[in-house]
C-alpha cells in the first residue's frame, strides 16, 4: 500500500513503521503519483480532496488522547505494524501522564476561540471561561492583538506548529506551555 504523508507526521510513519510512503504537501498541490491513502492534518479533508480524490486519514494531534486514537485508527486500517504501535500508544501514555503529574495552578480560568486549545485545557482540568485569561494560538496573533475593546491584561501566545519537534514533542510543548505560562502567571 502506496501512503503519502504530510511533513508534520513524517516522524510517525517512520516510528510505526510504515515502509511504503512518501512526504507529501496535497494541501495546496495536485500529487503527481497515486497513493492509497493519504495522510494529513484533521480538518483539511474537504481542501485535499479538491486537489486529491484518495482515501484520506486525518491525524488528530491536539491532545495526547487524540494521538493515541489516531494510532489505534491507523492500526484498525492496518497501516503499520501493530507491535510499533502498541509500543508508541505506551510511549504517548507515558507522556502524557509525566505532562498531567506537574504542579500547576488548576483554578486559573482559560479563555480560547480554539477548539484544539479548549481540548488541552480541558484536558489538564482547568475550567473554561469567557473571561479567564486568553491563549491565541501564533497564527491567530493578529486577529486578536488588534481588539481594541479586550480589556485582558493577559494572553497567552500558544506556538503550534513545530516542525523542529516530532508529533509526540509538539503535543508535549503546548501543555508545557501552557502550565508555564500558568504557572508565571501566579507569581506576578
Amino acid at each position: 500500500m502506496k501512503v503519502g504523508i504530510t511533513k508534520m507526521y513524517r516522524d510517525i510513519a517512520e516510528i510505526i513503521g510504515i515502509e511504503d510512503y512518501d512526504v507529501i504537501n496535497p494541501y495546496n498541490n495536485e500529487l503527481k503519483e497515486h497513493y492509497d491513502l493519504l495522510i494529513i492534518s484533521k480538518g483539511y479533508k474537504e481542501r485535499v480532496e479538491k486537489l486529491n480524490p484518495y482515501p484520506i486519514f486525518e491525524i488528530k494531534s491536539a491532545t495526547f488522547d487524540d494521538l493515541i486514537n489516531s494510532m489505534n485508527g491507523l492500526k484498525k486500517l492496518n497501516i503499520g505494524d501493530s507491535n510499533k504501535i502498541k509500543d508508541y500508544i505506551e510511549t504517548i501514555n507515558k507522556k502524557k501522564n509525566e505532562i498531567k503529574s506537574l504542579k500547576y495552578n488548576k483554578n486559573v480560568k482559560i479563555n480560547s476561540e480554539t477548539e484544539f486549545i479548549k481540548k488541552i485545557i480541558v484536558d489538564l482540568d482547568i475550567s473554561l471561561s469567557d473571561d479567564g485569561i486568553l491563549i491565541i494560538p501564533d497564527y491567530m496573533i493578529d486577529k486578536n492583538t488588534n481588539n481594541k475593546n479586550d480589556k485582558r491584561t493577559h494572553k497567552i501566545i500558544l506556538h503550534t506548529h513545530r516542525y523542529d519537534l516530532n508529533t509526540l514533542e509538539r503535543i508535549e510543548d503546548r501543555y508545557l506551555s501552557i502550565i508555564k505560562s500558568i504557572n508565571k502567571l501566579a507569581v506576578e
